[in-house]
C-alpha cells in the first residue's frame, strides 16, 4: 500500500495518538530519502549515506574505524565512478594502506 503525501498529512493530523506520530515518521523517512535521491555531481558521495542512516538512528556515525589513503580512496571513486556509466558492477578492493580516523578504535 503507497500513500499519497496528501493522506499523510491528513493521518498526521489523526486524533488517534499512534496514527499520528506513525504518520509523521513516515514522512519525516520520506523527507529524507528524498533530499538523498536529488542530490547530483559531488553530492553523490557514499558518504552523505551517513545523513540517511541518520534518519533511522541520529546517534549513529560512520561505522569504519579507517580510509583508505588519498589517492587509493580517490581511484576507487574512479573505479565506481566508470561502474556506474559501463554498467560493469563494482567491487571494491582492499585498501592496500589505511588512514585511522581521529577518534575510532579498530
Amino acid at each position: 500500500m503507497t500513500l499519497a503525501d496528501a493522506e499523510l498529512d491528513r493521518l498526521c493530523s489523526s486524533s488517534d495518538e499512534t496514527i499520528s506520530a506513525l504518520a509523521t515518521e513516515v514522512k519525516r523517512l520520506r523527507l529524507g530519502i528524498r533530499e538523498h535521491q536529488r542530490q547530483t555531481g559531488h553530492s553523490l558521495c557514499w558518504l552523505n549515506d551517513l545523513d540517511l542512516w541518520r534518519l533511522l538512528d541520529a546517534t549513529v556515525e560512520y561505522p569504519h574505524a579507517t580510509l583508505p589513503v588519498g589517492d587509493e580512496f580517490f581511484a576507487q571513486c574512479r573505479r565506481y565512478y566508470d561502474s556506474r556509466l559501463t554498467g560493469v558492477e563494482y567491487e571494491e578492493p582492499e585498501p592496500k594502506t589505511t588512514i585511522r580516523l581521529k577518534g575510532k578504535t579498530p
